[in-house]
């Protein structure tokens, strides 16, 4: 599915854009003009995380779930937990922020890493360490990816990295491809729109 195709959530609507007309996360950095959309800017994380902003839009989240897009292990885990009936909590941390489910959705849509199991990542991680080692130019997704809501999230600002844990599953939505969530994200900007008037 072309990005232009999905509806967008007017904050995202409302984000600066590339030459290609893709809407820039809040948290991806610029460089000589142009976004570098596979990295992560610390400052713009630590100010999301602190002011509880959602990574994609940039725009405050109210208090209650936040969601996410998780890869093939991390949806592996929850599938597994949520069968067995226990809790999943992400123990180890991450360095992917929250967002609002619109958002999350519409960014599983519309990136092309996360969109597609054979999608594969056009960058390295600028310094690799444990967290990083699997941001390598060229690694695929994996076969399945989800878009998972927790009930809340914690997070760490370190010298050099924004850490996040999540808390509580209240929603899992495993995809393939993501434009499996083409009803969900319509139906979410729906309901958004509803509560608007």
């Amino acid at each position: 599915m072309r990005f232009e195709a999905v509806p967008k959530p007017a904050p995202v609507e409302a984000r600066p854009r590339d030459a290609r007309g893709y809407p820039v996360p809040a948290i991806t950095p610029w460089q000589d003009g142009r976004p570098q959309f596979a990295l992560t800017d610390y400052e713009r994380s630590a100010a999301c995380a602190r002011g509880r902003l959602c990574s994609v839009c940039g725009t405050l989240m109210d208090r209650g779930p936040v969601w996410r897009v998780v890869g093939a292990a991390e949806s592996a885990a929850v599938a597994e937990a949520l069968a067995a009936g226990r809790p999943y909590r992400n123990l180890a941390p991450t360095l992917e922020g929250p967002g609002h489910r619109a958002c999350m959705l519409y960014a599983s849509m519309v990136c092309p890493y996360l969109a597609r199991p054979n999608a594969r990542r056009g960058l390295d991680a600028e310094a690799p360490d444990d967290m990083t080692a699997h941001v390598v130019r060229g690694a695929v997704r994996g076969e399945t990816g989800a878009v998972v809501g927790f009930a809340d999230y914690e997070f760490a600002v370190t010298p050099g990295q924004v850490l996040f844990r999540f808390v509580d599953v209240v929603e899992f939505l495993p995809h393939d491809t993501a434009d499996a969530h083409l009803a969900e994200l319509r139906g979410e900007l729906a309901a958004r729109a509803q509560e608007a008037r």
